[in-house]
C-alpha cells in the first residue's frame, strides 16, 4: 500500500503495537489517547518510533484516512463518542477488538455480546457514514505485526460490508506480514470473536500464547 496516515484509538498494548508496526512500514500514525499531555509513558515511547505523533482520540480519528479501533473492546462505543463520530465518516475503519468480559458462568473469559451481535456490528452502527472491517482480532499483539511464523504469509480473517473498504484493509495486511481472507459481512464478527475464546483456551492449554489460525485447503 502506497504510505498513507493511520490514527490509531486507544494506546494500550494492540494499540501500540499497530501503530509502531504501521510506522516502521511507511505510515504516517497519529495515536489517540484521553489525557495526552498527561501520558508519559506514552510520549516516551513515541520519542522512540518515528513517523508517530500523539493526540486524542477525536485527533487520531481526524489525521487518520484509514481509523483502528484499539481500546477495550467493551468500550468501543464510548470510544467513539470521545473521538467524535463525524471524524470517521467516509473513512475506512478497522475493528481489533474483542468484546471480552467474563462469563458469569466459569469465571473464565467469555464476550459481552454473541450469537446475535459482535462487536464488529455494534462499531459500524455506532458508525453509520463509515466502513467498518473486523481484523487484527484473532493474534497476540506481538504477532500482530510481521509474525515469526513458519509458512508464511498466513490469513488474517476479515469482515465487513464493503469490498471496497476490505481491499484498503487487504493491503495493509499485506505491508504487515499477512494475507487477508475475507469471510464475509460485518456479521461475521460474530464468529471472528468467538475465535479468541478458542484462542485463549488453546494458549492456557499450551502455556504460551505465540500462536495464530490458519487455513488449510487440498490445494494448499
Amino acid at each position: 500500500m502506497d504510505p498513507t496516515r493511520v490514527g490509531v484509538i486507544g494506546s494500550g498494548a494492540v494499540g501500540r503495537a499497530l501503530a509502531a508496526g504501521f510506522a516502521a512500514h511507511g505510515h504516517e500514525v497519529t495515536i489517540g489517547t484521553r489525557a495526552p499531555e498527561e501520558n508519559d509513558d506514552l510520549q516516551a515511547w513515541a520519542a522512540q518510533h518515528d513517523r508517530v505523533a500523539i493526540g486524542t482520540f477525536a485527533g487520531a480519528a481526524e489525521a487518520g484516512e484509514i481509523v483502528v479501533l484499539a481500546p477495550r473492546g467493551t468500550a468501543v462505543e464510548a470510544a467513539i463518542q470521545t473521538a467524535g463520530p463525524q471524524h470517521f465518516a467516509g473513512k475506512v475503519v478497522i475493528d481489533a477488538t474483542n468484546p471480552l468480559a467474563p462469563d458469569p458462568a466459569t469465571g473464565g473469559p467469555g464476550l459481552a455480546v454473541g450469537h446475535t451481535d459482535s462487536g464488529g456490528e455494534i462499531a459500524q452502527r455506532a458508525l453509520p457514514d463509515a466502513r467498518v472491517v473486523k481484523a487484527f482480532n484473532t493474534v497476540n499483539n506481538a504477532l500482530m505485526v510481521d509474525p515469526s511464523l513458519p509458512g508464511g504469509p498466513h490469513p488474517m480473517f476479515i469482515a465487513g460490508d464493503d469490498d471496497a473498504a476490505k481491499q484498503a484493509v487487504a493491503e495493509l495486511l499485506a505491508d504487515v506480514g499477512w494475507k487477508a481472507f475475507d469471510v464475509g459481512g460485518i456479521e461475521q464478527s460474530r464468529q471472528l470473536e468467538s475465535l479468541v475464546l478458542l484462542w485463549v483456551a488453546i494458549g492456557r492449554a499450551r502455556g504460551a500464547y505465540d500462536h495464530a489460525f490458519t487455513l488449510v485447503t487440498p490445494s494448499s
